[in-house]
């Protein structure tokens, strides 16, 4: 089966590892009925472009029991029906193919969500290694987290610091590192040319990790924003060694 370079494809593509569907929160399709059998089931959901970057053009739709709000950026509107909500996410969509993705309760750090993005390189020996983990802190009233839209890089272990121990996050810490080396082997069975993956984990309040989307030409440059410059010159120094080694 051949599997498109978009978040749709690779959705599917980690859909057949079952290891790794434990970790995928359910993804289709953003047709009106799917959007509205996703928020029916889970009240919150992620509207987003199945070729998008950067966190540009993703929406977040949720309901309660008698209104719909949708966010966009800083923009959130309110709505009386579903029809006249999908309405108005089909006009600001315009033609582009959307998905729908169930949401996470994500962790929040000083009242705000935030995820985390770990990236998984090929080293000198052509192994796959995690080469750095960064969290990625969203802006008061912002939809996503990405870097490009506002998101503040931050270090894991400051974000995690009110769920745990020193000594409970360097396992957990660990088992994360493991998950994307997990991914970026499964993901390089099915994508071979790629070198380097951007690993996109939410974590939730069970502190359950959820694979929210794997990028193939990941950002280095969010981790130039940290104090500390180890890790940004790691994956630099990584990136020179596959782009000699090809």
């Amino acid at each position: 089966m051949v599997y498109w370079n978009n978040k749709l494809g690779k959705y599917k593509a980690l859909l057949t590892n079952e290891e790794l569907a434990l970790n995928l929160p359910p993804t289709i399709l953003a047709t009106e009925a799917n959007v509205k059998g996703m928020l029916e089931k889970y009240r919150i959901v992620y509207l987003k472009p199945s070729n998008g970057t950067g966190g540009y053009g993703i929406f977040k739709l949720s309901r309660t029991d008698t209104r719909y709000r949708l966010a966009n950026g800083t923009r959130h509107r309110s709505f009386g029906t579903f029809k006249g909500t999908y309405r108005a996410f089909q006009h600001a969509k315009r033609k582009k193919v959307y998905l729908v993705q169930k949401g996470i309760p994500l962790l929040h750090y000083h009242g705000l969500p935030f995820d985390l993005r770990i990236m998984v390189q090929r080293n000198r020996h052509r192994k796959w290694e995690v080469t750095g983990i960064v969290g990625r802190l969203a802006m008061p009233n912002k939809v996503v987290t990405n870097y490009h839209s506002g998101g503040k890089p931050m270090p894991v272990e400051k974000l995690l610091s009110p769920f745990m121990s020193n000594k409970e996050q360097l396992s957990y810490v660990e088992s994360l590192k493991a998950l994307g080396i997990r991914i970026s082997k499964h993901m390089s069975g099915i994508f071979p040319k790629f070198r380097s993956y951007g690993v996109d984990i939410g974590i939730d309040k069970e502190m359950k990790p959820w694979i929210i989307e794997v990028n193939t030409r990941p950002d280095k440059y969010i981790f130039n924003a940290l104090t500390d410059k180890r890790m940004f010159r790691k994956i630099i120094r990584y990136e020179r060694f596959t782009k000699l080694n090809r």
